[in-house]
Formats: C-alpha cells, sequence, structure tokens
C-alpha cells in the first residue's frame, strides 16, 4: 500500500486554463511601422513617377508633400494592425478563442 495520498482530481476550468498572456512586443509594433513606413514611401514613388509622365502640370513641392503622407499613412496602418494583432493574441476574452464559420 503507497503512503501517498490519491491526486485530487482537478476542475475542468483550471485543467485548461486560457492561455497566459504575453505583454506586448514593442520591437514587433516598431518593424510594423517601419514596414508600413517603407510600403507607403513606395506607393509614393510609384504615384509620383505616374504623375510625372502625365501632361498635367503639379508642383513637385506638393508630390513630395504626398509622398510623405502616404509613407505617414503606411506607417500609421501598420501600427495599428499591430497592435490591435498583439492585444487579440493576448485577450483572455473567450469571444477572441471561438472559431468562426465562414457562411457561403
Amino acid at each position: 500500500m503507497s503512503q501517498f495520498p490519491p491526486p485530487l482530481r482537478q476542475p475542468e476550468a483550471e485543467r485548461n486554463p486560457l492561455p497566459v498572456p504575453r505583454p506586448m512586443s514593442g520591437r514587433k509594433v516598431l518593424l510594423a511601422v517601419l514596414a508600413g513606413l517603407v510600403l507607403g514611401w513606395m506607393i509614393g514613388m510609384f504615384m509620383e513617377s505616374i504623375v510625372a509622365n502625365t501632361p498635367n502640370d503639379i508642383d513637385p513641392d506638393e508630390l513630395h508633400r504626398l509622398r510623405w503622407l502616404l509613407a505617414a499613412a503606411g506607417a500609421l496602418s501598420g501600427l495599428a494592425i499591430e497592435s490591435i494583432r498583439q492585444l487579440q493574441a493576448a485577450s483572455t476574452d473567450p469571444a477572441y478563442r471561438r472559431r468562426r464559420r465562414f457562411r457561403p
């Protein structure tokens, strides 16, 4: 006979806990901002080359501002997307853990 008591059964909630939330990763957010900035800058250069080959007369300073505006929009988009992704991954709300079924 064993001198140790039998192990106690744990309740279901303790056996399958929700994932432990990880802290926000600032490095991933900064990389997403940088990727968005580069992508926005490249789109701005592409738009500038299209406008440069049209018969319209547009001020080069306005094109330069447009490039910076698109780069800033790309950086802001990268920041928002990565921040929301990390917040959803760290959420303990069961609504984020359910699989969504797509309706045909």
